[in-house]
């Protein structure tokens, strides 16, 4: 009887954790953000992006609060900003599967809760997503 309690426990432990689990294995990528204040009241918010599985050529960010003042990218990389969105492609660096680049944005408000998605060489890869 004992055997039959921990068992179910188990299974029952286990089939959470994998139901916990579903939208992250979804998520084409993960996003590690850190702020660093500026003397002037601006900020400075490293994004590192890291791909789940599938190589990421583009993505788009949108601000809906226009906190954004300019973008940097890496090597290889082209982005570009008007305040509220940005855009941002690669021809020959992709992010690969468990592969990271870091992107640096210059901001007016470190708060902001940006919008991502993320674009494959011809189509979006999974949905938008919000950090």
């Amino acid at each position: 009887m004992r055997t039959i309690k921990y068992t179910t426990c188990f299974v029952l432990a286990v089939a959470l954790i994998l139901l916990m689990s579903i939208p992250s294995l979804g998520a084409p990528a993960t996003i590690k953000k850190s702020v660093q204040a500026l003397e002037d009241g601006n900020y400075i918010i490293k994004m590192t992006v890291t791909a789940s599985s599938d190589a990421i050529y583009a993505f788009e960010l949108k601000d809906p609060t226009g906190s954004i003042v300019d973008v940097f990218a890496s090597k290889g990389w082209c982005i570009l900003s008007d305040g509220e969105v940005c855009l941002s492609r690669t021809s020959g660096s992709p992010i690969t599967g468990g592969k990271s680049i870091e992107f640096v944005i210059h901001a007016t408000s470190s708060d902001a809760k940006y919008v991502w998605t993320f674009f494959g060489p011809m189509q979006q890869i999974g949905k938008s997503e919000v950090l």
